[in-house]
């Protein structure tokens, strides 16, 4: 949505929208391809309910020239951590389990005394999804202990439907084959293609979530926004948004009511309830060169000066 669109709905509470300006943003935006050797990217930045930037750039398979398009799809990793949570939180504030439940009266398998809540912390840490016991299949099974139902329709019914995510799976479908940009890779001093067979990445990529930017931008801002999506959709009640951000999930941030993380193939998610900001990055870029790393807390600091954010903390910069 562009941003004079986006002015036209904005609550007479938000007026000072209307200063906003991403020039300086735009610019390091288009020019990350170059900099920083990334074929192909996508962000997507909410404000307070409104969608105030977007864009799109490089080329979704670079070798042929195919430019990215809207319709890409990502696979991303922590966000589907995130997402995991907040599904296992729904099923907390719902009285149908306790973050101080052990897991194996729900798993009776897991001989263990780790709680919900540390399996919250646990999954959301893991820097694989299959290490044991906080990994994906475990938090799966969890969900569908307590609620009753198969993971991807308690997903699709609570969370996926609900914000209108139309391009979100945990599952690559024949339809999204098409729509997934080409994998690369930094190996030694160059870019390479590490995988072209979508449905292979897919079974390399076991608990992560497939989406768009805008999609998945969606869910980002609900949370952003003490837990109401823009529809008027109730993702979470205030309380356990603040017990998730600042009591359980891992986050590469000291700030208080602030979600961050980078993720496995490069994407940035920004969650701040405080300032109302959600920013949601996406590439196919793995193993970047640490002097590469630089662009995420440029690309957080130039988005909070454009919008005019009161004050900027190095709490939010991994890479100081």
């Amino acid at each position: 949505m562009m941003l004079k669109k986006a002015l036209g709905s904005l609550p007479k509470t938000a007026e000072g929208l209307i200063e906003m300006n991403f020039k300086e943003l735009s610019k390091f935006i288009d020019n990350i391809g170059r900099e920083y050797n990334v074929p192909c990217y996508d962000i997507c930045i909410y404000y307070n309910h409104v969608n105030v930037f977007s864009r799109k750039r490089g080329f979704s398979d670079f070798r042929h020239r195919i430019k990215a398009a809207g319709r890409n799809l990502y696979f991303i990793h922590s966000g589907a951590k995130i997402m995991c949570c907040v599904g296992l939180m729904r099923l907390i504030q719902s009285y149908k389990a306790s973050l101080n439940d052990r897991i194996c009266e729900y798993l009776p398998d897991l001989d263990t005394d780790i709680k919900i809540r540390d399996m919250i912390t646990g999954y959301s840490a893991a820097l694989y999804t299959e290490e044991e016991p906080f990994g994906f299949d475990n938090m799966r099974r969890l969900i569908e202990a307590i609620s009753g139902e198969v993971f991807e329709e308690f997903m699709d019914r609570e969370i996926i439907k609900p914000l209108k995510m139309r391009s979100t799976s945990f599952r690559l479908t024949d339809k999204g084959k098409k729509r997934m940009a080409l994998q690369y890779r930094f190996d030694g001093g160059g870019l390479v293609e590490y995988e072209t067979d979508a449905k292979t990445i897919a079974e390399q990529n076991n608990g992560c979530i497939i989406t768009s930017v805008d999609d998945y931008a969606r869910f980002c801002e609900a949370i952003c926004s003490g837990g109401t999506a823009a529809n008027g959709y109730r993702l979470l009640n205030r309380e356990s948004v603040d017990i998730l951000i600042n009591e359980l999930v891992y986050k590469e941030t000291e700030k208080d009511g602030a979600f961050v993380c980078i993720g496995y193939h490069g994407g940035l998610v920004l969650i701040d309830v405080k300032k109302k900001i959600t920013i949601v990055y996406a590439q196919y870029v793995k193993n970047m060169p640490v002097e590469q790393l630089e662009m995420y807390p440029k690309l957080r600091k130039l988005a909070y000066e454009c919008i005019g954010a009161d004050t900027w903390s190095m709490g939010y910069n991994m890479f100081p």
